[in-house]
């Protein structure tokens, strides 16, 4: 062997030696940080997983809630304000306390404080929950729960039934079925991302029967025909069919598809405006000729919060949500023919 080869290789091998003791130095370094990051803050995690955690963060549509929003997402915000140390009284209702609470819960997060609830203040507010957890936090989750049709006691407590309820609600919207609530079941909860597409007409259906507080009458005001009913309307639609409308109606036995605009607005007098509804009539009944019910784009209502239309129902406010969701003709008390129910039906 040559000196210059012998050198070479002598080059090779310190290069190579002093390599291996940096990749030693760096993985005894990169265990100290995981191990610290157990029991500290998770996002000192590998580059790798941080940059999949932020991509799958960024891919969660959360809703935008501001002044004058109310329902069961405002309650939970309020909620989850009083667990972060802003204490609210917790009526749903996103007036200027609730303000004021969200902007100092921004300030402190170096937020902009506009108010205005966005994906960087629900992602700062609403932390990783799991069984044993209690306080406010898990009260704003039994809150959505309830809403979403998986009844939980508000009490607080992340106790063993409320982890079944939370993993039939993530199995229901196709997410993991850990019990763990983090940001996609979070979403899901609050009605953004991952629930139905509002071009999903089956998808809507199935999200309607699932969400508390919306009643889907099983007879008709007049007359008697199980297959046209409103609950049986939105189990045709859930399943694929097109609803029916009653063999005494002006469009006898026919099969209609539900406007996806009007399931749309049907779900959010719940979840976006915390109105519990029961619905009389889709597109079985006997209405006008020309009536918007048999083209599968109205509803008709008569009881809101408990209370009969007609009889102490607050239904104004219920008309003013329906023209917010789209719909173009809004009836009730004081339209000829509607002083016992709301009448809501989106354009051809």
């Amino acid at each position: 062997m040559s000196t210059t080869t012998q050198r070479t290789k002598s080059t090779l091998l310190t290069k190579s030696a002093r390599l291996t003791t940096a990749a030693v130095a760096l993985a005894v370094l990169t265990g100290a940080v995981s191990g610290a990051a157990a029991t500290a803050a998770p996002a000192t995690a590998p580059v790798a997983s941080a940059a999949s955690a932020a991509q799958a963060a960024a891919t969660v549509a959360w809703p935008t809630l501001k002044a004058g929003a109310r329902g069961t997402q405002v309650t939970a915000l309020q909620h989850l304000l009083t667990a972060r140390g802003h204490a609210l009284t917790v009526d749903g209702t996103f007036g200027p306390a609730t303000t004021g609470a969200v902007k100092a819960f921004q300030k402190s997060q170096r937020l902009t404080a506009d108010g205005i609830v966005g994906a960087a203040t629900w992602t700062k507010l609403a932390p990783v929950l799991r069984e044993g957890g209690r306080g406010p936090a898990v009260k704003a989750l039994q809150t959505l729960l309830t809403a979403r049709g998986q009844s939980a006691a508000v009490d607080g407590a992340f106790s063993a039934a409320v982890t079944a309820k939370v993993k039939a609600f993530q199995k229901a919207r196709g997410l993991t079925a850990d019990a763990v609530v983090g940001p996609q079941t979070w979403a899901a909860l609050l009605d953004a991302g991952t629930s139905a597409p509002s071009g999903d007409r089956a998808g809507l259906a199935r999200q309607i029967l699932a969400t508390g507080g919306i009643s889907l009458a099983t007879v008709h005001p007049g007359g008697s025909h199980a297959g046209s009913t409103a609950k049986q309307n939105v189990v045709d639609t859930a399943n694929g069919k097109g609803a029916l409308t009653s063999p005494w109606s002006d469009k006898p036995n026919r099969r209609v598809a539900l406007d996806t605009r009007m399931l749309n607005g049907l779900l959010k007098l719940r979840t976006q405006y915390g109105y519990r509804i029961s619905v009389s009539e889709i597109v079985g009944g006997d209405h006008s000729t020309n009536s918007k019910h048999y083209a599968g784009l109205a509803f008709d209502i008569n009881y809101i919060n408990g209370r009969h239309v007609g009889e102490g129902a607050p239904h104004t406010g219920l008309m003013a949500a329906c023209r917010k969701l789209g719909a173009k003709e809004v009836l009730g008390p004081g339209s000829a023919g509607h002083s016992r129910h709301v009448h809501c039906a989106w354009p051809r």
